[in-house]
């Protein structure tokens, strides 16, 4: 009886653990991913205000 109570709780933390832990997976990749995107769209449009002003003061 005690083997399937722990066989039982055992389950029962899989189902709840497991599309969790890929949720919570999925989102901190998303995260990261939107974070580099707006770190080169940063990155880019500076670059471009240096050209243009170095094509202004030179």
């Amino acid at each position: 009886m005690t083997f399937l109570l722990l066989a039982a709780l055992g389950v029962l933390m899989a189902l709840i653990y497991l599309p969790l832990r890929i949720y919570l997976t999925l989102t901190a990749r998303g995260r990261r991913l939107r974070l580099l995107q707006r770190i080169r769209l940063l990155r880019q449009q500076l670059g471009e205000e240096l050209t243009s002003r170095s094509q202004v003061s030179g």
